[in-house]
């Protein structure tokens, strides 16, 4: 009866076909999911010196307020979209949005104890994130 078994599984591993091959390049049907997910994180990107201002005026609570509203989609936008990338820039996708969050949520701490310097620096280390994270989308 084992050797049935070994045998019937040997069948199935080895007419199991091919292996799925990982694209190298951007196929147009996984352009068309960059496409589907990109606007909305460019939206954010665009509505991103909103928040320099903000901090240059040292208006904390719409610094929060931007922070926890309009850039509270960014997490899951940004996610979606690095998972649509090619598998080869995915990690450093997922790397940079991890950095983004975080400069965040620094700049969120910054704002809630007033502190303008380092709210000016996390701001820039985002946009230097969010910006090397948009890099490595395609243009379609």
């Amino acid at each position: 009866m084992g050797i049935l078994l070994a045998i019937a599984a040997t069948c199935l591993v080895a007419c199991g076909g091919p292996a799925a091959k990982i694209p190298t390049t951007y196929t147009p049907e996984i352009l068309q999911q960059v496409e589907l997910y990109t606007p909305g994180v460019v939206a954010l990107r665009d509505r991103f010196p909103e928040l320099e201002g903000y901090i240059q005026d040292q208006d904390w609570v719409d610094v929060q307020s931007f922070i926890h509203g309009p850039m509270g989609e960014l997490r899951a936008r940004t996610n979606r979209l690095a998972a649509t990338l090619l598998q080869k820039d995915q990690p450093q996708a997922q790397s940079l949005a991890k950095e983004l969050y975080v400069h965040l949520e620094r700049l969120d701490e910054a704002a809630a104890s007033g502190q303008q310097v380092v709210a000016g620096q996390e701001y820039r280390n985002a946009l230097d994130d969010f910006d090397s994270f948009l890099n490595l989308v395609p243009t379609v």
